[in-house]
C-alpha cells in the first residue's frame, strides 16, 4: 500500500513482496514469505525490494524442496549463503544500470514455516510477529527486533558492506499458527515502541477475518479489506510511509 507521503510527492510504492505454499521433500506444504521495503532515498530502491524478496524465496523454496520441512537445515549459514545471493543478484541489476549497489538499497525479511518449526530472518526494521497454536490467542510473540543503526533515523539495508554482520535469525520448535510480517511503515501501529511487544488487540483485528476464510475467495476479500484498512484515514494519520502486511493463518486441522 501506497503511502500518503509518496503520493503527494508522486513517487511510487517501494515495498515489495512475495508468499506461497510449497511442497517439502516429504509432500508437506511450508509457507515462505518476503517482504523488502526500499529505500525512500534510493533511485531504484523497488528494484532491490523485488530482487531481494525473489531471490530469498526462490532459495527457500530450493532448500525446502530438497531438505524437507523438519527446518533442522537453516541456520545462520544458510541466512548468510541467501544474502550473498540476494547481494548477487541486486550488484547484476546496478552493472546493468550502471548504478551503484546502494542505488537498490533495501530491508528484508523472511519467513519459512512447517507444521512443526519456523525460521526467520532480518536485516533492517520492519517487524515479524507470530502466535504459537498451544498458546492462547492473546499470546504475539516478536520474533526479532527491528534493526537500527547507529545514528537516529539510519536503517540496515541488504546493500550495505556489513550486512552479513547485520543479519539477524530466529528458529522455533512447534507449531506456529498464525504469522505476519510487515514493512516499517506498519510496525510502528502493531508494535510497541517502549517494549517491543505486539498490539495483541491490532493483530486479532486483523486475522479476524483471515481465520473465518474457507475458501480461496474469502481470503482474497479479507485481502481487499486489509488493503482499504491500510489506506483508512485512522492509519493514514499515523504513519504516511508505505505499508505491506503478510498475513498467514494456519488453522487447526490444516
Amino acid at each position: 500500500m501506497i503511502g500518503t507521503s509518496h503520493l503527494r510527492i508522486g513517487t511510487e510504492c517501494q515495498d515489495f513482496h512475495a508468499a506461497n505454499l510449497v511442497s517439502a521433500l516429504s509432500g508437506a506444504e511450508v509457507v515462505i514469505a518476503a517482504v523488502a521495503d526500499g529505500a525512500g532515498s534510493a533511485k531504484r530502491s523497488l528494484n532491490g525490494a523485488r530482487q531481494a524478496c525473489h531471490t530469498f524465496f526462490e532459495c527457500a523454496q530450493l532448500a525446502v524442496a530438497h531438505l524437507g520441512q523438519a527446518l533442522d537445515f537453516l541456520d545462520d549459514g544458510f541466512a548468510s549463503d541467501t544474502l550473498e545471493d540476494v547481494r548477487a543478484r541486486i550488484s547484476e541489476l546496478a552493472a546493468e544500470s550502471e548504478e551503484p549497489l546502494s542505488a537498490y538499497a533495501c530491508t528484508m525479511l523472511g519467513a519459512i514455516v512447517s507444521d512443526h518449526a519456523a525460521f526467520f530472518l532480518q536485516i533492517g526494521d520492519g517487524a515479524i510477529v507470530y502466535r504459537m497454536r498451544d498458546a492462547e490467542a492473546t499470546a504475539w510473540r516478536l520474533a526479532l527486533s527491528p534493526q537500527r543503526g547507529e545514528f537516529a533515523n539510519e536503517t540496515i539495508f541488504v546493500t550495505r558492506g556489513d550486512a552479513a554482520q547485520r543479519i539477524s535469525v530466529a528458529r522455533v520448535a512447534g507449531p506456529v499458527a498464525e504469522f505476519a510480517l510487515m514493512t516499517d511503515g506498519i510496525e510502528h501501529l502493531a508494535v510497541k515502541t517502549a517494549t517491543g511487544e505486539p498490539h495483541p488487540r491490532f493483530f486479532e483485528h486483523v486475522f479476524a477475518g483471515l481465520r473465518a476464510a474457507e475458501f480461496p475467495g474469502l481470503a482474497s476479500a479479507h485481502a481487499a479489506w486489509l488493503k482499504t484498512f491500510l489506506a483508512s484515514p485512522q492509519v493514514s494519520a499515523r504513519t504516511d510511509d508505505d505499508k505491506t502486511m503478510v498475513l498467514c493463518s494456519r488453522q487447526p486441522g490444516i
